[in-house]
């Protein structure tokens, strides 16, 4: 009778770079290292682009409280 049974998951934060018992060479390392610039980028533009714009109106609002109607 064969159970299946779930692989043991890898702990928390334990990334490879490796596919298999071979070590990562310099520019596999490097465009690993800029896959994740080039991602985390990506990210803080799209927060910037929602968050401008909340900023500007609030801002606006703001000006127009003190300046006084």
């Amino acid at each position: 009778m064969a159970t299946d049974a779930a692989p043991a998951a890898a702990p928390r934060g334990a990334a490879t770079l490796t596919t298999a018992h071979e070590p990562a060479s310099f520019e596999e390392r490097w465009a690993a290292w800029e896959a994740r610039g080039t991602a985390h980028d990506r990210a803080v533009r799209r927060r910037f682009v929602v968050a401008a714009p909340i900023l500007l109106v609030l801002a606006a609002v703001l000006m127009y409280i003190i300046a006084g109607r």
